[in-house]
């Protein structure tokens, strides 16, 4: 092979190494961005959004948390003190107003009203026997009996009167807690335990002997925003007093009561924006029991369209609640809203959104704002939100994004 042979397969075998080499290199470059591509989607979050919707605020019922409440309750107290002889219930029965709780010994205050007796008729003899002699006195000549003696005589007549009406509230004194021996109930209603039983000694710093509440009716106090209370005041205006409710209790079970209107608080709680409220129930089955915290749903008012929000969108801290928005780009921020009502597994949105904005309603573990994130479009995503949003709100209507109008109260 001469030189210039030589020279050509040198020049060959270096265009090749160069070639390979390019080769190499490109798809190393390649291959490293592709994998970087694929580290930033991995890197970033994936969450399952869903648009702000309307929906018709009168579709489902009013949902509060209320607590049943006695409308008297009474701590039955000894008026005196005395060995108790005898008590005359059944604990945790239903007693009736004047029924005998419990006995105390009576035989000293019967004593005592025998003596007091016993004082009031000495004291109308001696008045008696001072009448006689003031009409003695003054029936005599003025010669006969000196002014001084009618004077007596006429003093006498009034302190005998006075000893009298002292001696006659003494023995009503005495009647009287003769007759606070006999403790009787002042209410109708449920007794519970006894907490002195026959044998103590009470006095009237004993405390309580028992309580006891009243069953029926009842009433149940709640809280509602005070736009839901105009609302109210609206309905009550058209049907009277009488509201159309449902109780759920706290094993689960549905009273179907109408609630009386009983009380509305006369000042907006500045903290909560919220009214107290009290309806009065009948209560015959003795299932509303005082203490117990209820579920009241209160029948739709009027219709409004409003904006909704699954409630898994909403997260909170010391500022209030916010939610995540995606934005274009498919970065996230988050905005701050004022909520109103639950409608199911929605909440109404006061402020803060607007119709069609996408939020975040799964994925929010790692959320900050400014975080690019990937939209879980599979169909799974899209039945879960379905599943969870739509299928179980309880009925709550939702209206397609281009129909805002408002309808017509019914």
């Amino acid at each position: 092979m001469n030189s210039k042979q030589k020279s050509g397969w040198i020049k060959i075998a270096l265009v090749v190494v160069i070639a390979a080499a390019a080769v190499y290199g490109y798809r190393t470059w390649s291959g490293g961005k592709a994998v970087q591509q694929q580290t930033a989607q991995a890197a970033e979050p994936l969450v399952i959004v869903k648009p702000v919707e309307k929906a018709d605020s009168s579709s489902q019922p009013s949902e509060y948390v209320g607590r049943v409440e006695a409308i008297q309750t009474v701590q039955v107290k000894p008026q005196i003190s005395g060995e108790i002889a005898k008590v005359s219930f059944k604990e945790g029965s239903i007693v009736k107003a004047g029924q005998l709780l419990f006995q105390i010994d009576p035989a000293q205050y019967q004593a005592t009203v025998a003596l007091r007796r016993a004082e009031l008729e000495k004291a109308e003899a001696t008045l008696a026997e001072a009448e006689k002699y003031h009409k003695r006195v003054m029936a005599a000549n003025d010669q006969a009996v000196s002014a001084a003696d009618r004077d007596t005589a006429e003093s006498s007549v009034l302190q005998g009167k006075a000893a009298v009406s002292q001696a006659k509230a003494n023995l009503r004194l005495a009647e009287i807690n003769l007759g606070y021996c006999r403790i009787t109930a002042p209410i109708t209603g449920k007794i519970g335990i006894a907490n002195l039983t026959k044998g103590n000694y009470v006095t009237p710093s004993s405390g309580a002997l028992a309580t006891i509440v009243q069953m029926d009716p009842v009433r149940v106090s709640y809280t509602l925003p005070d736009r839901d209370y105009l609302d109210q005041l609206e309905l009550f205006k058209k049907e009277g007093s009488v509201y159309k409710t449902k109780l759920i209790l706290s094993n689960g079970s549905e009273l179907d009561v109408p609630g009386q209107r009983d009380f509305e608080d006369n000042t907006v709680d500045q903290m909560t924006g919220t009214v107290m409220m009290r309806l009065r129930y009948t209560n015959d089955s003795g299932m509303l029991i005082p203490g117990e915290m209820v579920r009241v749903f209160t029948q739709p008012v009027k219709s409004r369209i409003v904006n909704v929000i699954p409630q898994t969108a909403v997260m909170a801290d010391a500022e209030g609640d916010y939610v995540y928005v995606v934005e274009a780009d498919n970065s996230v921020r988050d905005v701050r809203v004022k909520l109103g009502r639950e409608m199911g597994t929605l909440r109404e949105v006061v402020s803060g959104l607007k119709d069609g904005q996408n939020v975040v309603v799964a994925g929010l573990q790692n959320l900050r704002p400014g975080t690019k994130v990937r939209i879980d479009t599979s169909a799974s995503a899209n039945e879960a939100t379905s599943n969870s949003v739509l299928d179980e709100t309880s009925g709550a209507e939702i209206i397609n994004s281009g129909d805002t109008g408002t309808k017509e109260e019914n």
